[in-house]
């Protein structure tokens, strides 16, 4: 007679865009996974909900499709922004607080089965989000630069974002409860 395997987990990972996340799965049948969880991206908090599919075990290892939505809300990005990227700065004042929503497709490889999962997903991310400034900031030429008219940008409004753009993930589950 097979085990029957646990219904109930609580689940860990991280990756881009999702930040860092702890999250309850509840699993339903062998090959459906359903999640929620709560996160940060370091800027702020936030929350994801999805459902993966596995429609086929090989011994202990099994393919994986997972589909996913999430939204972070506005946090101050500045930290961030310096910690992997040489920001301008005329940016720094500017891309001040940012926040996103985001929808996930990946392909993955799940590992283990009864008790504790490991995962590894890719695959891509749209993101919809806004970047937000306090204030107007005037972008002027370098000085030192020579111009009988230097043109100058002010830019006062929110900024909308869209991008598709490759993401990955790793994690794992712990189910409990159950036979």
């Amino acid at each position: 007679m097979r085990p029957s395997l646990r219904l109930l987990g609580v689940t860990t990972d991280v990756g881009l865009p999702d930040g860092a996340n702890l999250g309850l799965v509840l699993r339903p049948t062998p090959w459906i996974r359903v999640n929620a969880s709560g996160g940060t991206n370091s800027a702020s908090l936030g929350f994801r909900g999805g459902f993966t599919a596995i429609p086929q075990w090989f011994w202990h290892v099994g393919p994986s499709v997972t589909f996913e939505a999430g939204y972070f809300r506005v946090g101050n990005v500045n930290g961030i922004l310096r910690s992997f990227f040489q920001v301008p700065a005329w940016m720094k004042d500017y891309a001040q607080q940012a926040g996103y929503t985001y929808y996930n497709f990946h392909l993955g490889i799940e590992f283990g089965r009864r008790n504790i999962t490991g995962f590894i997903h890719v695959g891509g991310s749209y993101i919809d989000g806004t970047v937000r400034t306090p204030h107007s900031v005037t972008i002027a030429p370098a000085a030192g630069t020579t111009s009988t008219d230097p043109a100058q940008f002010i830019l006062g409004q929110d900024a909308k974002v869209t991008v598709l753009t490759f993401s990955a993930k790793a994690g794992v589950i712990v189910y409990f409860g159950g036979p």
